[in-house]
């Protein structure tokens, strides 16, 4: 871990945007390179300020706005599992600021007690949790952090620096940030539940719910209460709602955020609110179920199974509602159907507490690759007896397409609140949403996944022209795919066979190739703002972009050669004209050579081929049944430019012959299908003698 104004050799790496070995390679060809200054001969640890000096005299030093400077110094003070707590400092130190003129540009660190000072006075609540393991001296590490902040310019938003902050800390934890739900979840979940004055998250993690409830509030005071198990994600979310609170401009009650494990002490017993918002952990196997065999929340049909804490939440949710209060959660599909779960799910039925299930597309959480369910539950009022419950699958109504956001907010608040309207005068839209009677619903089974109660869209009406036209494009295609097949010699001694091998990485350090790669990480929280991404999916097809990514990602650019780093196979192609431009998604290497050394279609012909598909299938990593690919050690024949051109347009017509082959088999397929279905309905006959 770095030390207070230190960096280590993979924070320089991260600070020049290079990888590891780059920074090993300046310390042994740069005598002016800066020297460590502490940590060991395997672990050295550089002075910041100095390598920062170097790089920039370089030219090595990207340009950064304020938030990233300030993070930058963050990181070399904190790194690790401290980030956290030094992004709620940060956080803190730029609200003070903020707020009270005398600590803007006082000299020396905001003390312990003159930050709870400046806070009580805003929020006297929020100095509660504040207070909370709060020293009574800053540490070196958060000196460091206070004296980042200090630099910042006059001029500087603190919130909009705290939010840039954020995202940065989300960007850093990686895959790891499973605190926080996208803004555009997060939007749409409130969506769902309207216009409120007070609103609940039991499992609040760094805030993104309740700190958009704020927002969604529309200039209306919104009380929020909040709790989490995590004590510096709840702090976290405590600057978040000072900061929306403070934004916002409007009065009200504060905000409370408290810590502590929601099902085995509730911080907010018998409190109720207009709404619930929350997207609680999944499968907790120690959830409390031995100790809370009588608690009064379990009204809904009795204490939740040991095996279904999602069911044990949803009760929790219901019993700190207002009557006739709506709660909306992001749930496993698994708590839909399982079959432990029949007797809650009943129970929520048959009084009306269960008022729809709405299905989500995949990707839209990058902490799972299914897709999750909302479910929206409203405390019964008098003696209402609703009949029916609503389902929606927005991944039917996004069909195939890129993930549209936009698109799954509007199929899902529309269905939502035209069924809340008038249930019984709701449609039915096949495949996408229908009102269901409870009675259909309390089978065997009480199965409440929306797939399962919405009719199938069975398609266009069969159009007898339309299939003919169909089969004569076919037999035309069928009769291109010999003329696409290259002529071919027998090779016999080649100058490819006997060619010396390079691997990527020795073509790397020559400078003859750049290696771009993306791994998996969560990103921007806001998925409706990400760029569109080429997927390993995508390079496999060559088809369009349909990922999303970041908008600060690597773009594609022509000639770069794309290798998935997870797949069933090993996979080279060359960037068609519909992915340049695109950013570079999840799990995606682009390899960018130098065209007066290596021909791209070359380069993805061998890669993909021969030894080194063996090699990769020999010496990767699997996980189930998918291998990973270290590209780093595929290897490439040394060739002349021009033999490589030469097999490079032999590869480019096998890559447009086995594209034109799968068109066809495609085609083939649903030309087949279409057929059959007109020979059965009568739309078609056979020609006669045949």
């Amino acid at each position: 871990m770095d030390q207070p104004g230190m960096v280590s050799s993979i924070g320089i790496a991260k600070l020049a945007g290079v990888g590891r070995a780059a920074v090993s390679n300046w310390r042994r060809r740069y005598a002016d390179f800066p020297q460590p200054v502490a940590g060991t001969a395997t672990s050295p640890a550089f002075e910041l300020a100095a390598v920062e000096r170097w790089l920039s005299s370089q030219g090595k030093l990207p340009a950064a706005s304020a938030p990233q400077r300030i993070w930058r110094e963050i990181e070399a003070a904190s790194g690790g599992p401290d980030l956290a707590s030094a992004l709620w400092l940060a956080g803190m130190s730029l609200f003070a600021r903020w707020v009270d003129a005398e600590v803007e540009g006082r000299a020396g660190f905001l003390s312990p007690d003159r930050l709870a000072d400046v806070v009580r006075r805003v929020d006297p609540l929020a100095a509660d949790l504040l207070a909370e393991g709060m020293p009574d001296a800053w540490s070196p590490r958060e000196q460091a952090v206070l004296a980042a902040v200090e630099r910042l310019e006059a001029d500087e938003e603190p919130a909009a620096v705290f939010e840039q902050l954020y995202q940065q800390y989300l960007s850093a934890r990686g895959s790891a940030s499973d605190y926080m739900t996208p803004a555009g979840v997060a939007r749409l979940m409130l969506q769902l539940a309207g216009r409120v004055s007070s609103v609940m998250d039991a499992a609040c993690g760094t805030g993104s719910l309740v700190a958009q409830a704020v927002v969604a509030g529309g200039g209306a005071p919104v009380q929020c209460f909040a709790q989490d198990l995590d004590a510096t994600a709840a702090r976290i979310a405590q600057v978040r709602l000072l900061f929306a609170h403070r934004l916002a401009g409007v009065g009200g009650p504060p905000s409370i955020v408290r810590v502590g494990d929601s099902l085995r002490v509730d911080a907010f017993p018998g409190h109720l609110v207009d709404a619930v918002v929350s997207n609680p952990p999944f499968g907790l196997h120690d959830w409390g179920h031995d100790q809370l065999a009588y608690d009064q929340r379990w009204a809904f049909g009795g204490l939740p199974p040991r095996t279904e804490p999602e069911l044990a939440w949803v009760q929790d949710a219901l019993a700190h509602l207002e009557p006739g209060g709506l709660a909306v959660l992001l749930m496993p599909p698994a708590a839909a159907s399982r079959s432990a779960g029949r007797r809650i799910r009943g129970e929520l039925l048959r009084r009306g507490a269960l008022r729809a299930v709405i299905g989500l597309p995949q990707g839209l959480l990058p902490a799972t690759s299914v897709g999750l369910h909302l479910w929206i539950l409203r405390r019964p009022a008098g003696g209402e007896q609703p009949s029916h419950m609503l389902v929606v699958d927005t991944a039917s109504a996004v069909g195939g397409r890129k993930l549209d956001l936009t698109a799954v907010t509007d199929t899902a608040v529309d269905a939502w609140r035209a069924f809340d309207r008038d249930p019984a005068a709701f449609g039915v839209q096949a495949g996408v949403c229908r009102a269901v009677p409870v009675i259909e619903l309390l089978d065997e089974d009480i199965d409440v996944s929306p797939a399962r109660h919405l009719p199938v869209d069975l398609g266009p009406e069969l159009d007898a022209a339309d299939l003919l036209a169909a089969r004569g494009d076919l037999v035309r295609r069928l009769a291109s795919l010999e003329r696409s097949i290259p002529q071919f010699v027998d090779g016999g001694e080649s100058s490819l066979a006997s060619a010396r091998r390079a691997s990527l990485e020795e073509l790397t350090r020559s400078g003859s190739l750049v290696i771009h790669r993306r791994l998996l990480r969560s990103g921007s929280e806001d998925a409706a703002a990400n760029s569109s991404a080429v997927t390993g999916a995508d390079v496999v097809r060559g088809a369009p972009p349909t990922g999303s990514a970041p908008a600060d990602a690597v773009s594609i650019e022509a000639g770069d050669v794309l290798v998935p780093s997870l797949g069933r196979a090993l996979v080279a192609r060359v960037a068609t004209d519909e992915q340049v431009g695109a950013r570079l998604g999840n799990n995606l290497h682009a390899i960018r050579a130098d065209p007066q050394v290596l021909d791209p279609w070359f380069l993805a012909g061998v890669l993909s081929a021969g030894e080194n598909a063996r090699e990769a299938a020999r010496s990767s990593s699997t996980l189930r049944e998918m291998m990973r690919v270290n590209v780093k050690r595929l290897q490439v024949p040394v060739l002349p430019l021009e033999d490589q051109k030469r097999y490079g347009e032999a590869f480019r017509r096998l890559a447009e012959f086995e594209a034109v082959l799968a068109c066809a088999s495609d085609e083939g397929r649903e030309l087949a299908r279409g057929l059959s279905d007109a020979l059965s309905s009568g739309v078609l006959t056979p020609e006669s003698g045949e």
